[in-house]
């Protein structure tokens, strides 16, 4: 498994985004179902097959706001899509991002929602940028460790760490890298809302 790995806590940055943002956390509303097991502080959770919408660009700020125009009805039926918790961003190795900015200089982020489970891959209506993409998620299994509040670059990293113990010390496989839940705060955004480190596991 790859402890290297670097996560971005950058924050969305700038007042057009975060007037983006207004619709996504006032819609945020509904959170993908799982079963869950507690395995000390790490948790356990098995997720159902589900429809996910996402997109790979150079910032995090970017790759949501295309989501969240996707939910607003950019999409082919021009319909408005419940948001749901938590958002899912995947960084790959780069330099850590500052909440100000939240701009990378290295590598790309890929970023995904969850479709509401009414949605199935043949109702999901599909994405007018192409840049979107619709993905059907199999059933998966995955580990999770909460992140401290008022979340830095430290307190991820030692998240992850956290969770890389768990794995080792009851024998799990790694599947793939970390990525990051991200439970946005409705009412003052981003920069409280909870946050989590994940990984799939076998």
């Amino acid at each position: 498994m790859d402890r290297a790995t670097t996560f971005v806590t950058g924050a969305l940055a700038g007042l057009a985004t975060v007037a983006g943002l207004r619709y996504y956390r006032s819609r945020a509303t509904e959170s993908v179902e799982y079963e869950r097991q507690s395995v000390g502080d790490c948790e356990v959770r098995q997720y159902p097959t589900v429809v996910i919408a996402e997109t790979v660009a150079d910032t995090e700020a970017a790759a949501r706001q295309r989501l969240e125009q996707y939910l607003a009805g950019a999409n082919s039926t021009a319909e408005r899509i419940p948001a749901t918790t938590p958002i899912r961003a995947k960084h790959k190795p780069l330099e850590v991002t500052t909440p100000q900015t939240g701009v990378s200089s290295s590598s790309p982020v890929r970023v995904c929602t969850y479709l509401p489970p009414t949605y199935s891959p043949q109702s999901a209506p599909e994405p007018t940028d192409h840049t979107v993409q619709l993905t059907v998620e199999t059933p998966r299994t995955v580990a999770v460790q909460s992140v401290s509040r008022f979340r830095s670059d430290d307190r991820l990293e030692a998240a992850r760490d956290r969770l890389f113990a768990a794995i080792e010390a009851n024998d799990w496989a790694a599947i793939g890298s970390p990525f990051v839940f991200r439970y946005d705060n409705s009412i003052v955004g981003s920069l409280t809302g909870r946050t989590e480190v994940g990984i799939e596991i076998a």
